[in-house]
């Protein structure tokens, strides 16, 4: 299991890549952050933002999640191939429809839309990238973005309180790999998941998880420990 920090992106970026130096410095395995628009957030470039970090870290980088809905796929697939070629091995995506109307709108689009918007726009970062790093596919209540999932054998990342789809992914996808956002490492753990990223929003709170994290699994290593990080191979 993988275990990482994340953030929806209350801070600044300063604050969002004094996170991730924490992360990188006490040995977390990844630290990803999420793509918003709208206040209190702070996090409209998470490219931009992990291309900044990567060149301070060694520290596994991912989303949580980006806006397949309201990018157009071969900008996605333009900055976050240029993401890994900066960092390889270092990088996968999270992808997620997004659930906010105004934000749509802003994006010339409707939020009635957002489900076969990902499907297409899906297929199409597909075919303009088709060796990407690994993709997670993030969903609260769409059985079909399990679907998706499982049908491309990628990853579902869910939150520790949304779970419902979960096993149907689980009897579809050939690979299944699940990730769980949590904000804490208790709520996390109960899953058992390949990947678990814990909510924080300082680096105080960066150093306190880390040593629940060793309590609470304390024969755990550090993946880079042992190996060079990598993302999940697909």
């Amino acid at each position: 299991m993988q275990i990482g920090v994340f953030t929806a992106g209350e801070q600044d970026p300063a604050g969002m890549v004094a996170l991730a130096l924490k992360a990188d410095e006490v040995g977390f395995d990844v630290f990803a952050v999420g793509e918003h628009h709208n206040p209190p957030y702070s996090s409209s470039c998470p490219a931009t933002l992990l291309a900044h970090i990567a060149a301070r870290t060694t520290i596994a980088l991912s989303t949580a999640t980006t806006l397949i809905t309201t990018n157009d796929p071969a900008r996605l697939a333009a900055e976050y191939r240029t993401l890994d070629l900066l960092a390889p091995g270092r990088t996968d995506l999270v992808l997620g429809r997004g659930n906010t109307a105004k934000v749509f709108g802003w994006f010339g689009q409707e939020i009635e839309y957002g489900l076969p918007l990902t499907i297409e726009n899906y297929a199409r970062l597909s075919a303009l990238w088709p060796e990407r790093p690994y993709v997670w596919h993030a969903t609260t209540r769409s059985p079909e973005i399990a679907d998706l999932a499982a049908r491309h054998d990628d990853g579902l990342f869910v939150f520790a309180g949304q779970t419902e789809h979960v096993a149907r992914y689980r009897d579809q996808a050939a690979h299944p790999r699940i990730g769980v956002l949590a904000d804490a490492l208790d709520e996390g753990l109960g899953h058992e998941p390949d990947r678990l990223l814990i909510k924080a929003g300082s680096p105080d709170d960066v150093e306190k998880l880390w040593s629940q994290v060793r309590s609470a699994l304390p024969h755990r290593r550090s993946s880079r420990d042992s190996a060079p990080k990598r993302a999940l191979p697909h």
